[in-house]
């Protein structure tokens, strides 16, 4: 049973009783993003400062910050020259000597004392001899004072709220409050994997007494943050299948199916027939289905979701595809709009763009079950969006939305039967412990007859000269290029090409060419008017931000230049360049950076040596921080503390493993109260 003072640590700190937290500090912490007691515990420190080694003065190399043990030999005020006092002190501790200075403390002079041993902490200078400037100090001889506080936690604080006062508040609370803090791991879990107990860990996490406690600590945090995380996630999951197995039953109809698979040019692949098998699979016993569908850019996931659609159309269940912005939906839309209503099945598009009455006529539609197969954007998931019998939802581009939006939309249907795709490859090993409530299905072969893309990075004026002639070139044969800049308007803060400077400098380098401009700024219906009109072939050249990231299919495009090509993830690289090499003619990518810095150039180089997707997420996420894996919060993953999902893929794999064998033994439910409250809170809509 949850205890309610538990309940506090998630109240507002204004209704915290605790030594020095006035209005004013509280107003300072809430600067810091910490608004509870819980976010003022978990605001673990940044680093430490080790005040427990104590180098001899021989060890010392320069330039660096240390702990010293010396006494004093020769302690002076001499004068200076400006006017300003100093008190100048020598002091050795039998390795060598050392110079130790402090100014504006004129007072010294008569409290240090000569031949005393003192303990000094501060920067180490090299000079002629070694010296510290105004560093702390306390003697020797005072073991108990020194004993503690000596390794001191260092935060990401303000100027309005320095160290040593954020430290007092942190020590008062968790010296008040700690106790409030129960057990969130399950006895169990703590005694097989000898895991810190949580109070103890707190405290060992702020206020260390050795180096070895804040290691303990901080495994503690990784596995606690992973089991929240991991926990929700599965529980989720076994919920879903414990209420809804076998609770449905489809007529597996597939005419309209194999129709639509007959007007096709081309043939699917073995990867797209696989995943197909298995999710008819679980369709055809009756099982929810909860699969993410993971494959390279141009492997054809949007055929497998439609031809998926199509099926639960015709055992007589509507469909829905969300896509993160309005251009992919509405390329979406039309790419099966007449298609599908050649085969009966009626298609509409929603869209935030849509306003009155034909909003409200499409919506009652919709409601009423006169729609078969609606795409859209997050305009799905508005509260006034009512379906008769949604059975299956396809989100596209998963990395773009959150948990919360997952389940907005799942909440709508009469079966929560679920497939994102994600065009964003990630490591499969970790895509199994990233999205613990999903099956995950791999589309790991290309259309055939598809060419590699060339692609080369251009690092100087005399490549970029080269390179403008071989487009012109290629546009002379009736090709088309896309032109690629990260900012819209020129920057003084960034020296990013914007689409301005690019469309003149492509203006000035290819005159004879139409040449369009695309950004996010511009309003829908002027974005689709450009892109249209590119499709068509009425313009030669699209000059563009990264909104044609995702989706956009131009079959004669096959030149793609990406403008300050430093300034993007590999993984951003990897979807621009797949905006090319979609139809029968050889493709190229150019990536135009003059960039020096090595994390810079080992991005552009893994471009140039390779197309496989997955490798290249790997790459990435090597060269990355983790929090900037995924753009969105949809996992928890972005804002771990403790855990590198690159380096600590065992761990992740681990508590995954623990989570999934707890909830067996448990039937799916979660025993410990505190563990649950957490999970809750953690979910919960921000």
């Amino acid at each position: 049973m949850l205890k309610e003072e538990y309940m506090n640590i998630y109240n507002s700190l204004e209704d915290v009783e605790i030594k020095y937290f006035d209005e004013k500090n509280i107003k300072k912490l809430r600067s810091l993003g910490i608004k509870s007691l819980y976010d003022l515990f978990y605001y673990f420190p940044r680093s430490y400062d080790d005040r427990t080694n104590i180098m001899k003065i021989n060890e010392l190399r320069g330039d660096e910050y240390v702990v010293l043990k010396a006494s004093l030999m020769k302690i002076v005020a001499p004068p200076t020259h400006s006017g300003v006092k100093m008190v100048k002190a020598t002091a050795t501790d039998g390795t060598g000597i050392i110079e130790i200075v402090w100014f504006q403390m004129p007072y010294l002079r008569k409290t240090l004392k000569l031949g005393e041993e003192y303990i000094f902490i501060g920067q180490v200078k090299r000079g002629y001899v070694f010296q510290m400037v105004n560093p702390e100090f306390k003697l020797s001889s005072n073991q108990r004072k020194i004993s503690e506080g000596e390794i001191l936690p260092i935060y990401s604080t303000s100027k309005e709220l320095p160290q040593n006062s954020f430290r007092r508040l942190v020590k008062e609370a968790v010296k008040s409050k700690k106790q409030l803090f129960l057990e969130n791991i399950p006895d169990s879990i703590l005694k097989k994997y000898k895991i810190l107990g949580r109070e103890e860990a707190l405290t060992e996490i702020h206020f260390p007494k050795n180096s070895k406690s804040i290691e303990e600590a901080k495994r503690r945090f990784a596995i606690e943050e992973l089991l929240v995380l991991e926990m929700g996630i599965l529980q989720k999951r076994f919920e879903l299948d414990n209420e809804n197995h076998s609770k449905y039953t489809l007529e597996d109809k597939k005419t309209l199916v194999k129709k639509y698979l007959e007007n096709l040019s081309f043939s699917l692949t073995k990867a797209q027939k696989r995943v197909i098998t298995e999710i008819y699979k679980d369709l055809s016993n009756g099982r929810i289905v909860n699969r993410l569908i993971q494959g390279d850019v141009g492997s054809g996931k949007t055929i497998v979701s439609m031809i998926l659609l199509l099926y639960m159309v015709e055992n007589s269940y509507q469909g829905v595809l969300m896509a993160p912005t309005e251009i992919l939906a509405v390329q979406h839309y039309l790419s099966v709009k007449e298609k599908f209503e050649k085969l009966g099945v009626r298609v509409e598009l929603l869209t935030g763009s849509f306003k009155g009455k034909t909003k409200e006529k499409l919506l009652n539609d919709i409601k009423e079950g006169n729609v078969d197969i609606v795409i859209g954007t997050h305009a799905l998931i508005e509260e006034n969006v009512y379906f008769k019998k949604l059975g299956l939802i396809i989100i596209d581009e998963q990395h773009r939305f959150g948990v919360v939006q997952r389940k907005l939309l799942r909440d709508k249907g009469v079966l929560a039967n679920l497939v994102v795709m994600s065009a964003t490859p990630i490591p499969r090993s970790l895509a199994l412990s990233i999205y613990g409530d999903l099956d995950v299905s791999v589309i790991d072969e290309l259309p055939p007859g598809r060419k590699p893309i060339k692609t080369k990075w251009i690092s100087n004026d005399e490549d970029s000269d080269i390179m403008y002639d071989f487009i012109g070139k290629k546009l002379s044969q009736g090709r088309q290029a896309y032109f690629i800049a990260p900012l819209i308007e020129e920057s003084e803060k960034l020296a990013a090409k914007s689409t301005e400077e690019l469309y003149e400098e492509v203006s000035k380098k290819l005159p004879m060419y139409r040449i369009g401009v695309l950004h996010g700024r511009m309003k829908n219906s002027e974005k689709d008017e450009v892109m249209k009109r590119f499709k068509n072939k009425e313009l030669d050249i699209l000059v563009s931000t990264t909104v044609i990231e995702v989706g956009v299919d131009v079959p004669n495009a096959t030149i793609m230049v990406i403008n300050n090509s430093e300034r993007f993830g590999l993984s951003a690289l990897h979807q621009l360049r797949g905006r090319v090499g979609r139809g029968e003619y050889q493709s190229y990518c150019f990536l135009v950076s003059k960039t020096e810095n090595a994390t810079s150039k080992a991005r552009l180089q893994i471009m140039e040596e390779t197309q496989d997707g997955f490798k290249i997420a790997e790459e990435d996420l090597k060269l990355r921080k983790s929090g900037e894996i995924f753009g969105t919060k949809q996992s928890g993953f972005s804002d771990l503390k403790f855990t590198d999902i690159v380096h600590d893929i065992k761990t992740i794999k681990l508590v995954k493993e623990i989570c999934v064998d707890y909830l067996k033994e448990n039937r799916g439910k979660i025993e410990n109260p505190y563990l649950k409250y957490d999970i809750e809170e953690k979910f919960k809509e921000n």
